[in-house]
């Protein structure tokens, strides 16, 4: 890699090499990359698959196992099952030789002839352009978070609540390349948690141990709607549940399972 040249994209590539670039940095370290990015660069993988058959991808399964430092990945792919209806694919993010997390993919049997009769769809949402944009301080959560285009619908990124907000990644995940609506979807899913806080982030911390994304349909264009809010019981352990929508309506959902600390115990760039 050439020193002091920062590119465009979340992620630079030579050969089957991946380096994060600026855009890659979270919230927690200047040396730890976003869930989303990631996770992006997994479903990126797992999309370009080649199936045997007709099939369609219906689950997302992210295990998001150590932190992600900002230095050469890798990602690894491998069929651990084949079968004639449903078939499952993982693919692992490889870094010092340790896999820091992976994605088991669900691709189901595609045939229109079989699918039951359903009610009309869900009326589409309210389109990016009648959001509000974030404010400055809000864009500056993360270097990554910089490279969304961000508008809220209903609740406040900066208040305790359920929050609905589109987003569009408008960096490239990989140098060169256009970002698939797979990408988009996965990308956005991880922030779900962040938009739906309940809590005081001055007195609390949190992270997601995982990420499901799950989808009745393929998404289609670049701009994800999340309509996300966040539970949490008594043993220091919440969910976050949301909605994904595209601009034709909902498509999808999407869970993380979540881990509570005080403040005071957090330890910037730690994972569970």
């Amino acid at each position: 890699m050439n020193e002091g040249v920062e590119p465009e994209s979340v992620f630079a590539v030579e050969g089957n090499v991946y380096y994060p670039t600026g855009r890659a940095v979270g919230p927690w370290s200047a040396d730890t990359i976003q869930g989303s990015a990631s996770a992006g660069l997994l479903a990126r993988a797992l999309e370009r698959v080649e199936q045997p058959a007709a099939m369609v991808l219906s689950r997302l399964s992210f295990d998001l196992w150590r932190p992600v430092a900002r230095h050469a990945l890798a990602v690894t792919v491998s069929v651990l099952r084949d079968g004639r209806k449903a078939r499952t694919v993982e693919a692992s993010l490889i870094q010092d030789e340790k896999a820091v997390a992976r994605c088991t993919a669900l691709f189901l049997r595609a045939d229109p002839a079989s699918a039951p009769p359903v009610e009309a769809a869900e009326a589409a949402p309210a389109g990016p352009d009648a959001g509000r944009p974030i404010p400055e301080r809000v864009r500056a959560w993360s270097p990554f978070f910089r490279c969304v285009d961000t508008r809220v619908i209903d609740g406040n990124l900066e208040r305790p609540g359920p929050t609905a907000a589109w987003f569009n990644l408008v960096s490239p995940l990989v140098a060169g390349e256009a970002n698939s609506s797979l990408v988009q979807t996965v990308s956005a899913a991880d922030l779900a948690s962040g938009i739906s806080a309940f809590v005081d982030r001055r007195a609390w911390s949190y992270v997601n141990a995982d990420l499901t994304v799950m989808m009745w349909r393929p998404p289609i264009g670049g701009w994800i709607l999340v309509s996300a809010e966040t539970k949490a019981g008594d043993q220091g352990t919440g969910v976050t549940m949301a909605l994904l929508s595209d601009v034709h309506g909902p498509f999808g959902s999407c869970a993380q399972n979540l881990i509570f600390e005080r403040a005071s115990r957090r330890d910037p760039g730690s994972s569970p």
